[in-house]
């Protein structure tokens, strides 16, 4: 079963070598590491990777023998992986398939000195600290919720989470049974990290949330920009989640209406949308980056919600079919209690509702990642276009997705054999690779400095006609200040190689 020709994006689970570096190991020895530390991947030995080329091996059982060799001296644990000749376009090549996990982290060990190495979309790249300790606590199959703090019982008081769990669930919350059980106080007396930041003085100051109601659809840079703004923290995650959808609400100019339980859905915001998201940041963000918190922002036209600490592993969202994205839960305990308390369910359906309470207009919310940060955009549904299709078509739409293409977004290893895999993928990649010259060969007439031609080519490179991008990600691949990405924006718009798809969101189109 091939990939789905328009699925080139799982290009990051490919790397090319044209042959077996043996004086230069690390040179694809660090993509080893990287796909074991990841989600797994393939090196295909014998094709030229700048200009895409097969040009064969002269003695590939010679390849195979020494990649097991160099696998097993310099990788440290041995991961999972399968090693074979295949043939590409009538030559023999060799295909290395290397499975993720689980004995994280996977290094790269040569004189006395061990580095890993986690894939940062197409590129392998060495593991920062804070990834690097991510790693060590899935190979211990540990979360950082879970791990005990300095403070005992008796140091923090829970009474809130219990009051929670009787007015929502109906059921007492005890304390000396439920806390040990719940994974928020270890069997000898030790608070965990998930119970400083479940208890009522929310002692780990990272979980802090920062609200801002600005003026108009800009960020602004001065106190008077903002029409409201507030910090939150020194309470419990439950405090905290309360806290930011009073926010969000005391800050709409059609907020839900609260009565009893029930919430009317003909607000600026949905509530099931806001509350999913606020759940999700409160959740899976990495609360090992210190100094660093939620950030709440509310425009005119949307609500933007930023969390630290982008997708456990290692992707970014917006190059994953958002409707088929596997749940991975970076804080166990904290998630649990949730999931007991009813803020959030354990089907993993939360994008499907955050979907699902859109269809009604054009604009989408929109889910975006780095390594460093997550941010979920929810249009303001008061002033966002109606949509031209009905609740029904969009519903089906979403059900119009093929076997093959759930096989490519949830597990790209799985596919019937080595050799369809991999003329897939170099279809798919010549592909891209045509787009790119021929959008260069465009570009190139234009009257423009050639710096900004290899930067508009840049960042076509990375978004491409499929993936939205906005400003912030021109002013980064630019390197330049919002000021100017706004220029370059604008002219790309006036060239016609760009439109804008909703407000502050462009894409990429043929002329």
């Amino acid at each position: 079963m091939p990939f789905h020709h328009d699925h080139y994006i799982e290009a990051s689970h490919v790397d090319y070598k044209e042959r077996l570096e043996e004086k230069k190991p690390r040179s694809w020895l660090k993509s080893v590491s990287a796909f074991a530390n990841t989600e797994g991947g393939h090196l295909i030995f014998g094709v030229k990777n700048e200009p895409r080329e097969v040009v064969g091996l002269e003695n590939p059982q010679a390849v195979v023998s020494r990649l097991t060799e160099l696998i097993k001296v310099r990788i440290d644990p041995t991961p999972r992986y399968r090693v074979r000749e295949v043939e590409i376009e009538g030559k023999s090549c060799v295909d290395l398939e290397v499975q993720d996990g689980p004995a994280y982290p996977y290094y790269y060990a040569f004189d006395g000195s061990h580095t890993a190495y986690v894939r940062h979309g197409d590129q392998s790249e060495e593991a920062t600290s804070r990834e690097l300790n991510e790693l060590i606590l899935q190979g211990m199959n540990q979360t950082f919720d879970a791990l005990p703090s300095s403070y005992r019982v008796g140091d923090v008081s829970f009474t809130l989470l219990a009051a929670t769990f009787k007015n929502l669930k109906k059921e007492d919350f005890d304390l000396e049974k439920d806390l040990p059980s719940a994974g928020l106080v270890t069997d000898d007396g030790q608070i965990t990290n998930g119970g400083l930041l479940l208890c009522d003085q929310g002692v780990l100051k990272q979980s802090r949330i920062f609200c801002t109601r600005w003026k108009g659809n800009y960020k602004g840079s001065i106190e008077e920009d903002a029409l409201d703004d507030k910090e939150f923290q020194g309470a419990s995650l439950i405090t905290l989640l309360q806290n930011a959808e009073d926010f969000v609400r005391n800050n709409s100019k059609n907020p839900w209406s609260i009565r009893g339980m029930t919430r009317e859905e003909r607000s600026d915001y949905p509530y099931k949308a806001v509350r999913e998201v606020l759940v999700n940041a409160l959740i899976h963000r990495n609360y090992q980056i210190l100094g660093s918190e939620i950030h709440v922002e509310v425009f005119d036209d949307r609500l933007e919600i930023t969390s630290p600490g982008g997708m456990m592993n290692g992707r970014r969202v917006q190059d994953m079919d958002i409707r088929h994205i596997p749940s991975m839960r970076r804080n166990q305990v904290i998630s649990d209690v949730f999931s007991r308390l009813g803020f959030m369910e354990r089907r993993g359906s939360g994008i499907d509702r955050i979907l699902n309470s859109y269809v009604e207009v054009a604009q989408k919310p929109t889910f975006y990642s780095d390594s460093d940060f997550f941010i979920v955009t929810l249009p303001n549904r008061s002033v966002a276009t109606p949509a031209q299709v009905s609740m029904e078509s969009v519903a089906s739409d979403s059900e119009k997705v093929s076997t093959s293409e759930k096989k490519v977004s949830t597990s790209p290893l799985d596919v019937s054999t080595s050799k369809e895999k991999v003329s897939a993928l170099m279809q798919a990649e010549a592909k891209r690779d045509k787009e790119i010259a021929d959008f260069s060969k465009m570009v190139d007439t234009l009257p423009l400095a050639n710096s900004t031609k290899v930067k508009i080519t840049k960042l076509f490179k990375k978004y491409g006609y499929r993936y939205t991008f906005n400003t912030n990600n021109v002013e980064n691949v630019f390197e330049v200040k919002e000021a100017r990405a706004r220029v370059v924006v604008r002219q790309m718009r006036e060239y016609g190689f760009v439109k804008k798809e909703q407000f502050g969101v462009y894409r990429f189109v043929k002329e």
